[in-house]
């Protein structure tokens, strides 16, 4: 059974609930969002995951690098780590991590309402760790920051990644409708702290 906190829409603590309840009722909970980003010393790139088919929540989509809940009585750094630990296999410090703050946002799928205080971390990579990806998780790609934002902003149908992880490395091309459907403000907000 996985315990969430849960929160009013003014991020105060108002109780705890299990998570099939927490998207059941639409309650407001907190998750750690953890984007890689690289600069080659030409162009900025950040690194999605494309989700397993399996999931019950966007199947298939390509995602934050390492994402998930904080789990009850569980800190932003303490549950974030764990969760990069078990998607990625790579194991990181906190002083790796920079906390970039929250984003508000809400999602909606079939049985689905997922209110979330996500919390932002980046870890900026100097070259790519070993990623060990377990069943959550097909590949991962890296894309050009400057691309990502011309796919969610709708200038372009598709643009191009290349996979990292999980696959032969190749080029692929990812449309808009690959992505995870994070709110447009969502990724604003994440590719302008890329940028900073």
């Amino acid at each position: 059974m996985e315990l969430l906190t849960i929160f009013d829409d003014q991020h105060r603590e108002i109780g705890v609930k299990e998570r099939e309840e927490v998207h059941r009722d639409g309650d407001w909970h907190e998750t750690f969002h953890c984007w890689f980003v690289e600069h080659d010393g030409t162009d900025l790139y950040i690194y999605l995951q494309q989700r397993a088919f399996n999931k019950s929540e966007f199947p298939g989509k390509y995602d934050i690098t390492a994402a998930g809940h904080l789990e009850n009585g569980e800190t932003p750094v303490t549950g974030g780590l764990r969760e990069v630990q078990e998607e990625l296999g790579v194991t990181l410090e906190e002083s790796d991590l920079f906390y970039k703050g929250v984003i508000q946002e809400e999602l909606f799928a079939a049985n689905l309402i997922d209110r979330e205080f996500c919390h932002q971390f980046f870890y900026y990579l100097e070259e790519l760790p070993v990623i060990l990806l377990n069943d959550e998780v097909i590949q991962i790609i890296r894309m050009r920051v400057n691309d990502l934002e011309s796919l969610v902003e709708g200038e372009h149908a598709k643009m191009e990644a290349e996979i990292v992880a999980g696959a032969p490395r190749q080029r692929i091309d990812v449309t808009r409708d690959a992505l995870c459907p994070h709110e447009l403000e969502y990724y604003r907000e994440v590719i302008a702290i890329c940028r900073t």
